[in-house]
């Protein structure tokens, strides 16, 4: 099974409610220009290439958008790969279309280094944690004395208790 083919399968296989993450070094130009593509933010860098054919053609149809694409940036916070005078993007994030609001910016840190000839990719995101349920947030049920002295002769009242024995008696 190729690469591409177990990429497809894995995605497939996320619950369609989660938060999915698809980030890294994909070795693909999708170039600066969306050209029909949904997925494509149209700010990009450079010029499109088989592979990034295949990148943007897995992102449609896994209804995912190419996030570092949707933000204008400068080209030193686009180029995420220089080698001698080539300089291109090849490093990625992509969420469900859905999610995309989640991000608040992507780019390339341009003067730092995580691999040779790489440059990082930084994406923002605001997650919001999981809301409790109404018990957790409230804490454990508790007993209101206060409301007892207030009603206490109707409360009293339906008190059944056992008659009380004691050792003389038995």
């Amino acid at each position: 099974m190729s690469f591409g083919a177990c990429y497809d399968e894995n995605t497939a296989e996320v619950p369609s409610l989660d938060v999915m993450i698809v980030a890294g070094d994909l070795n693909g130009h999708v170039g600066a220009t969306k050209d029909g593509y949904c997925c494509h933010g149209g700010f990009g860098y450079g010029s499109r290439n088989v592979d990034g054919e295949r990148i943007l053609e897995y992102a449609e149809s896994h209804d995912l958008t190419i996030v570092n694409r949707k933000f204008r940036k400068r080209a030193s916070h686009l180029i995420s790969f220089y080698s001698g005078n080539t300089k291109t993007q090849i490093d990625f994030v992509l969420v469900r279309n859905r999610d995309q609001g989640l991000v608040t910016d992507a780019k390339i840190v341009p003067y730092e280094m995580v691999a040779t000839q790489h440059r990082p990719l930084i994406c923002t995101m605001k997650i919001a944690p999981l809301s409790t349920r109404q018990i957790e947030r409230c804490g454990r049920a508790r007993i209101k004395w206060w409301r007892l002295k207030e009603n206490e002769p109707a409360v009293t009242s339906r008190i059944r208790l056992p008659k009380v024995t004691t050792v003389e008696e038995t």
